[in-house]
């Protein structure tokens, strides 16, 4: 036991595996808070506890090895600069705890984001004002970082001022992707979670806005990536600015010898039903008819209902090509086939 104690390197096992079996106890003793935590009336303590318990797990490890390895002595020469083990390990705690700040400060925005009170504002905000929080305490990281090596700030700025020029240039997509993100959110018209049409026809959903690209997946399940800088410059049709319902529609032929009156009527008819059977709850919802074209073998005419939402228009133009002809043929009124009628001179 005595040579145990007095070898260096099993010393320093056993003080790894030490504050590594610490780090299990403190992980059970947050637990145990966080379950009292949870009687309490708000949950924020419970969530600010359960971001913090990893990273104080890590704390416990990383100091286990710090007092492990401090009978060494170990250092590294870089540049013709000493670095100690307590300047490593200076670093690496900045970064922790810098990580486990982030982690705190993202729980509470996430959770005021929940609240009733916020969320009547834009809640795009909150998600990109989450990631300009982890850069901005990753930021003072470094400074502080370099604070400690005694690093002046100002000639770094300068050089970085010289270098600027050539940095911006082979940057320059990405910095006007980073651009185009920020001018986005800050517009309003489009936000995470809106359903959206593209020039090209795409009908989609904004999964995620970054510092780089946008993310939208297709009514068929499809996701893509799009640059920012390009999905700034597309025209986009919103169905959820500054509201969710849209009209949507679908157009019918009949042929020239029906009563038109009673074609109208029928497929009203035909619409509101399909209306009530879809659950679509868009208060005053009431079809519209309108003749608009002698067809070369029908007068056709549109059938235009409005939709609670995107999602619901392929199911309700589905349910009302279905419904009017079924109901046109039981009133024996004839959707004829395209046809032309050539006469030979």
């Amino acid at each position: 036991m005595d040579y145990i104690l007095e070898n260096q390197y099993a010393r320093a096992a056993i003080i790894v595996a030490a504050f590594w079996l610490g780090s299990y106890l403190i992980t059970i003793l947050m637990s145990l808070i966080e379950k009292a935590t949870s009687k309490t009336k708000g949950d924020l303590d419970d969530k600010i506890i359960k971001a913090a318990k990893l990273p104080i797990r890590y704390l416990a490890i990383l100091l286990g090895f710090f007092f492990a390895l401090k009978p060494f002595n170990w250092s590294l020469d870089i540049k013709g600069k000493e670095f100690g083990l307590a300047d490593i390990f200076f670093i690496l705690i900045v970064v922790l705890v810098s990580f486990t700040l982030s982690r705190m400060l993202k729980t509470v925005v996430s959770w005021y984001s929940e609240r009733e009170a916020a969320q009547k504002m834009n809640q795009t905000m909150f998600i990109f004002g989450r990631k300009v929080i982890s850069v901005a305490v990753y930021i003072i990281a470094f400074l502080i970082i370099l604070s400690q090596f005694n690093i002046e700030i100002t000639p770094l700025l300068a050089g970085l001022g010289v270098a600027g020029l050539a940095i911006s240039l082979g940057l320059k997509d990405t910095l006007a992707n980073l651009f185009a993100a920020f001018f986005i959110v800050a517009d309003k018209s489009i936000n995470i979670g809106d359903w959206i049409q593209l020039e090209d026809g795409t009908k989609a959903y904004i999964e995620d806005i970054s510092w780089r690209t946008v993310r939208i997946r297709t009514l068929g399940g499809n996701t893509v990536i799009v640059p920012s800088s390009v999905f700034a410059n597309e025209k986009i049709s919103s169905y959820d600015y500054p509201v969710s319902s849209f009209y949507t529609s679908i157009s019918v032929g009949i042929a020239y010898n029906t009563d038109l009156e009673k074609a109208e009527y029928i497929a009203s008819q035909a619409a509101e039903k399909v209306i009530k059977d879809e659950g679509i709850s868009e208060q005053e919802n009431n079809p519209i008819i309108r003749y608009k074209n002698f067809g070369d073998s029908a007068i056709e005419f549109t059938v235009i209902v409005k939709v609670d939402k995107v999602q619901d228009e392929g199911r309700v133009q589905h349910a009302l090509i279905k419904r009017i002809k079924h109901d046109f043929e039981e009133a024996g009124i004839e959707i004829p086939f395209p046809q032309r009628v050539i006469h030979k001179m």
